[in-house]
C-alpha cells in the first residue's frame, strides 16, 4: 500500500506497469478535480483540506484507492458538516465516474486538535438523547419502520403530556365539539 498525496505534482509509484500507472494516474486527476470543485462549491478554504490517496494493488492487478483527507485547521464549526461534505464529495465523483464505486475503497478524516478550541464534553446523559433524535430522524425518513415499542418509546421521552396512544383504535375520539362548518356546504 502506497500513500500518494492528491497533488498537481503528485505521480504514482510502485507499479511498474505503464497502464495501469496511467490509470492511476487518471484516477488521482479525477479525485484532485472532484475534491477542488467540492471546496469552491462550499466556499471551504482549499488550505484547510488535505487530500491524499492510498493505492492497494490486488493479486489480479486491479488498483484500489483509498482517499485520507486531513484537516489542517482546527475548526469545531466544520465538523458538524463533515459528513455531509463528504457525502457532496462522494455524489459528484459518482456522477462523474460511476464506476467509482469499484475502484474507491473508502474515504477516511484526520483531524488536527488543537486545546484553544476544544469545548467541554456533554454529559453522558446527552448522548441518550442524541440517539433518540437520530432515531426519530431515521423513522420520519423512512429509514426505518415504526413498530408498537419505539412508537410507544418515543411518546415517553418526547413527554406529549395527555396524549394517550390505543394503538387498537386509529379512529379520532369523539369530544362533542360543535362543528362549526355550515353543514349544507
Amino acid at each position: 500500500m502506497s500513500k500518494q498525496p492528491i497533488a498537481p505534482d503528485s505521480r504514482p509509484f510502485g507499479d511498474s506497469r505503464p497502464q495501469a500507472a496511467s490509470e492511476l494516474e487518471l484516477r488521482t486527476q479525477l479525485l484532485r478535480m472532484v475534491m477542488a470543485r467540492t471546496l469552491k462549491k462550499h466556499g471551504v478554504p482549499p488550505d484547510w483540506i488535505n487530500a491524499a490517496i492510498n493505492t492497494m494493488s490486488l493479486p489480479s492487478g486491479e488498483v484500489r484507492i483509498e482517499v485520507r483527507l486531513s484537516m489542517t485547521v482546527d475548526e469545531p464549526r466544520f465538523l458538524a458538516y463533515i459528513s455531509s461534505f463528504q457525502a457532496d464529495f462522494e455524489r459528484r465523483l459518482h456522477s462523474i465516474s460511476p464506476e467509482a464505486r469499484q475502484w474507491v475503497t473508502g474515504i477516511t478524516w484526520s483531524l488536527m486538535t488543537d486545546t484553544v478550541y476544544e469545548t467541554a464534553l456533554p454529559r453522558p446523559e446527552y448522548w441518550e438523547h442524541v440517539l433518540a433524535d437520530r432515531e426519530l430522524t431515521a423513522h420520519e425518513k423512512g429509514a426505518k419502520d415504526w413498530d408498537r415499542d419505539s412508537l410507544a418509546r418515543h411518546f415517553v421521552d418526547t413527554n406529549p403530556g395527555d396524549i394517550v396512544v390505543d394503538f387498537d383504535d386509529t379512529h379520532p375520539p369523539d369530544r362533542n365539539i360543535e362543528n362549526l362548518a355550515d353543514p349544507k356546504n
